[in-house]
């Protein structure tokens, strides 16, 4: 009998459920393929946090996640969809897939130099709303309408002894919570709802999205649940890159790879009547991603298991039936591969405010800020290499770029400060990118302190976000995590040099606030009139 051992591959993130560590299952052996189990039944509760606020849902932007919630909308659809609908599937969002595909054309999954399908446009459609489980909310109460249907999910899901499976599509952040709908899902508050009800499998493609199974909640315990996570507690999840002919992003490589691997079981079980074990799935999906080449090298899929149980075949324990996934991918409409390459000519073109963010971007893209398809930097990437070939945008659009752009440079500088302030013998925030540096973190030992400074860098607020910036950029965090792990091997040195760092950040805000508080008194009109009477009487005594 086939088995494999999760210690053997450092960089195949199984995490168990008893602490949230990868050091739980070493040691341990699992069977790779399991006898025959019947279809799960199963209920489906499905988030799309993505909102279309300037634009923020067009593919060119933050449309991959709407790209990953209408692949699997219709990969899952029943294959005879019942009339009413069944019950047991429920798909969340606040943005109306026709207004979408008025505004967008369409919406596509895949790699952009491979094999592409439209997953929403207009052909769609239809079909998106005869299956009667799409609901569309406002905004400003979509997380709460999530939380409530939830609850109610669980409910029944209990009821029924039914397989409970959540998918969640959004950005994360740093603190591991998941935008939505312009409010922020906590894992506190998805614990809250789900509890210990067993039977719950999570599928996310969120940044930072591997906090969620080895960070406890608020009440220091596990989520214990069966998962996917696209990405690990410190990185970023990634989309396929854009295309070279309209900058056009289409879904993330995590779905790609889970799809893939679906298919490839499937197969699997009809030629030989064996039904691999979620154990085998995870190393499947990991090599997947890992046959992506260097973009599968950044994305750092993390995995967990109910209990720890492992062996139990991929569908009863992550809650899916089987669906003919293959064939269904087929029946999407291809799109041709994009043969198009992206200019390298940087324009002129423009007045000053854009010229001023030509020359931003610039100095921006020389500064290794990371990947264009990593999920914080898609839109602002595209937007501002569409700046540098000349393009234009509406004078409230430039300012925003220029905004973040330079908000983006300024943390930047300010994180390669404190390093040279502090001592820190670690090359310039300017000459890497910390994800391509993250093998300097090589033991369990050194994962464990860098999540902690991670989390106290958070805490102290050192890399500090601008009201009015939607997102904050986590390279500086990134950077200074690794900086200090690199430098110190003990809790207690960090934790001195993070306090140091702090208290060098609150004596600058305190300086510029005076300096801000001087200038508002000395341009005040009162103060200067009364200031004008004071030197007036002090001349008429003589002074």
């Amino acid at each position: 009998m086939a088995t494999i051992r999760p210690a053997e591959f450092p960089d195949f993130n199984v995490i168990g459920r008893q602490n949230g560590t990868k050091g739980e299952l070493d040691g341990r052996e699992f069977l790779t393929h399991s006898p025959p189990d019947l279809p799960p039944r199963h209920r489906i509760l499905a988030l799309l946090g993505t909102t279309d606020i300037n634009d923020q849902a067009s593919p060119k932007e933050d449309g991959w996640f709407v790209s990953d919630f209408y692949l699997f909308h219709y990969l899952l659809a029943p294959a005879f969809p019942q009339l009413p609908p069944a019950p047991n599937q429920i798909w969340l969002t606040c943005e109306d897939p026709e207004r979408l595909v008025s505004k967008y054309k369409e919406y596509l999954h895949g790699d952009s130099q491979g094999d592409r399908r439209a997953v929403l446009d207009s052909q769609r459609l239809a079909g998106i709303y005869q299956a009667g489980n799409l609901r569309v909310v406002p905004r400003n109460i979509l997380l709460e309408r999530y939380l409530s249907t939830l609850q109610e999910q669980v409910a029944e899901a209990s009821r029924l002894q039914e397989h409970l499976v959540l998918f969640i599509f959004g950005h994360g952040t740093p603190k591991y919570d998941v935008e939505v709908g312009g409010s922020i899902l906590r894992i506190g508050d998805l614990r809250r709802v789900i509890r210990n009800r067993p039977q719950v499998t999570l599928f996310t493609t969120s940044c930072y999205s591997g906090g969620w199974l080895v960070i406890p909640d608020i009440r220091q315990q596990q989520l214990n649940v069966t998962a996917i996570a696209a990405a690990g507690p410190r990185s970023k999840s990634s989309s396929w890159p854009l295309s070279g002919s309209i900058g056009q992003a289409s879904g993330s490589l995590a779905a790609s790879a889970i799809l893939r691997c679906l298919v490839d079981a499937e197969d699997d079980i009809q030629e030989r009547f064996e039904h691999p074990t979620y154990i085998q799935l995870a190393k499947s999906i990991y090599d997947c991603v890992k046959g992506m080449g260097l973009l599968g090298d950044r994305q750092q899929i993390h995995f967990s298991a109910e209990n720890d149980e492992w062996e139990t075949s991929y569908q009863p324990r992550l809650g899916l039936p089987l669906m003919s996934y293959n064939e269904k991918w087929q029946s999407l409409r291809q799109v041709p591969p994009s043969t198009c390459a992206a200019s390298s000519e940087v324009a002129r073109a423009g007045g000053r405010r854009l010229k001023r963010l030509q020359y931003l971007a610039q100095e921006y893209f020389a500064s290794n800020p990371g990947a264009d398809n990593a999920a914080p930097n898609i839109g602002l990437h595209n937007c501002l290499k569409q700046v540098l070939n000349g393009a234009s945008y509406p004078k409230e659009k430039v300012h925003e770029l220029t905004e973040i752009t330079a908000y983006r440079l300024g943390a930047m500088y300010e994180a390669d400060y404190l390093r040279e302030q502090m001592g820190l013998k670690f090359q310039s925030i300017f000459d890497m990118d910390p994800e391509d540096r993250e093998h300097i973190i090589k033991t369990p030992l050194e994962n464990q302190l860098a999540l902690k400074t991670w989390s106290l860098l958070i805490s102290r607020d050192i890399n500090t976000t601008p009201i009015g910036i939607r997102r904050p950029y986590s390279k500086p965090l990134q950077y200074l995590t690794l900086a200090l792990v690199d430098t110190y091997k003990s809790w207690e040195e960090i934790e001195g040099q993070v306090k140091a760092m702090a208290d060098m950040k609150k004596g600058w805000y305190q300086n510029i606030y005076k300096a801000w508080k001087g200038h508002q008194i000395a341009n005040d009109e009162g103060v200067r009139r009364n200031l004008r009477a004071f030197l007036e009487a002090l001349k008429k005594i003589g002074h």
